[in-house]
């Protein structure tokens, strides 16, 4: 029988890094944090001098070995690595935090992404107490949930478990050469002929891996031990395949593996000064709320107005949720319309007027905004007030909203009370965006002493498409390939681009 085995006494003192008392702060704001130190750190000096070093850019040379293989685990989990947890920090690792750094963050690899891997890493361990457990019979350590792991019903050549928050499934036997060359066999018959298996055969130690049409990986690892043929199997869809590759990637000889943070370490060191940046930025009254100094349009006692523009040539409308929310009539042109659907997630509301059937339409880009891409916003700040359809130039500044939103992005182009709901163009008049939001500026200066400068946001065009699809409006996708002069930019969007009130 095969069975695992403890660790022995050796005490690292702190296997994984502790959470407390930061966990929930830190999980909650990882992302809206960067945005908020660009502010702080800029303004508050003593921020500065205390925190600039979270930001250097990432090199792997501060780091312990034990450090580098934790990080190299996070990234596995993370879906970005799929290598040994060696410690060992070459181009594979690098190209993995790259990747990790442009999705989350947007940046290059800083520091502070090393902490941010350090929390989700000892969050993820501490969740069913994950563990790397030595298993005698197999010769081999790895990551076992020890806190989740549900014995299956065995097999005449496996004991087999799975584990309960996820699709994965392990099993562990021993045999003879023939019965693992028939193992490491199913497993490549196990893949599609669309996605060739990952096989390697060297003296004493074979691995199959494959993956079949119904997104299920297969994970074969045998190696010879005490007599033996030992195989470890690891299967998994999916959506679980980061998990997968931590497993497989944590497997090792060593019969003390571990994988924790040394305390006094410099990982430990720039997760700590993390948690104390955090710690502060929610303490320090000069630190606004992020979500209170996003300023959508305002409703006033006598209602409220936006902007919006014409999807379809029945006379579908497309604006914010936020410009119609409480509304009890609508008007568009001075045009009655109707509320059809709203989505709170994509703060944005289908609107029908039928008296604008057959008038110009809005086409969108085929493909999504690129960063410092020139754009225009076009709309009706100050309900109206300035006399016809605004139109202002900027650029897209960065391709993820507030705190990393994803279904926004921050533009330069000025934006004012009323232009919520308006379309942001390309230079070819497709509509790239939706009009959203602005950053405070008055609350930003009392806060910080400073004026931010054109942070404007816009749900991407993609989520507005989503959105119209989802509702039955086929977005027109535009065909053209030249450059439209600014005037001439003008001139379309004020065929499609409509004023919206509401009582």
């Amino acid at each position: 029988m095969v069975s695992g085995q403890p660790r022995g006494d050796r005490d690292h003192g702190a296997a994984v890094l502790s959470l407390e008392p930061f966990a929930a702060l830190i999980m909650a704001r990882l992302k809206k944090i960067l945005l908020l130190c660009a502010f702080v750190l800029a303004t508050l000096p003593s921020f500065a001098q205390e925190f600039e070093r979270l930001f250097d850019p990432f090199s792997e040379n501060r780091y312990s070995h034990e450090e580098l293989r934790f990080l190299q685990l996070g990234l596995a989990l993370e879906g970005y690595y799929n290598g040994l947890l060696d410690g060992a920090w070459g181009p594979i690792s690098n190209r993995a935090i790259e990747r990790y750094s442009a999705q989350e963050f947007d940046s290059a690899p800083q520091e502070i992404h090393a902490a941010f891997l350090a929390y989700s890493t000892a969050d993820f361990l501490e969740s069913d107490h994950w563990e790397m457990r030595y298993f005698e019979g197999l010769g081999l350590s790895f990551l076992v949930p020890t806190g989740a792991l549900i014995e299956a019903p065995q097999t005449d050549d496996f004991l087999n478990y799975e584990h309960a928050g996820s699709s994965l499934k392990l099993s562990i036997g021993v045999g003879n050469r023939i019965w693992a060359e028939n193992v490491h066999q199913y497993a490549v018959g196990f893949g599609t002929s669309q996605r060739a298996p990952y096989t390697v055969r060297k003296p004493g130690m074979a691995i199959t891996s494959a993956t079949n049409r119904m997104g299920q990986t297969l994970y074969v690892r045998s190696l010879f031990w005490q007599g033996h043929w030992a195989t470890l199997m690891l299967s998994a869809y999916d959506k679980d395949a980061g998990l997968l590759a931590a497993v497989s990637a944590s497997i090792t000889q060593e019969r003390y593996a571990s994988l924790y943070v040394p305390k006094g370490g410099y990982l430990f060191s720039v997760a700590a000064t993390t948690a104390e940046l955090l710690e502060a930025l929610e303490e320090e009254p000069s630190a606004p709320s992020l979500d209170a100094a996003v300023t959508p349009d305002a409703e006033d006692e006598n209602g409220s107005s936006g902007t919006g523009f014409v999807v379809s040539d029945a006379g579908h409308v497309l604006t914010n949720a936020h410009v119609v929310e409480g509304c009890r009539n609508i008007s568009v042109n001075d045009v009655e319309a109707r509320l059809l659907s709203t989505s709170t997630s994509f703060d944005l509301a289908l609107l029908k007027a039928d008296m604008l059937a057959g008038q110009a339409v809005a086409t969108f880009a085929s493909a999504t905004a690129r960063l410092n891409q020139d754009v225009i916003a076009v709309g009706y700040p100050y309900a109206g007030l300035l006399g016809g359809v605004n139109v202002t130039r900027g650029a897209v500044s960065s391709m993820t909203g507030l705190g990393g939103d994803e279904t926004t992005m921050q533009m330069t182009a000025p934006v004012q009370p009323g232009n919520s709901g308006g379309p942001v163009l390309s230079d070819k008049g497709e509509v790239i965006g939706v009009v959203v939001s602005k950053l405070d500026a008055l609350l930003m200066a009392d806060a910080l002493g400073d004026i931010p400068q054109n942070v404007n946001f816009a749900i991407r065009g993609e989520a507005a498409r989503l959105f119209l699809s989802l509702n039955g409006v086929e977005p027109q996708i535009g065909t053209t390939r030249v450059s439209l002069s600014p005037v001439e930019l003008a001139e379309m969007a004020t065929r499609f681009t409509v004023f919206i009130s509401c009582e």
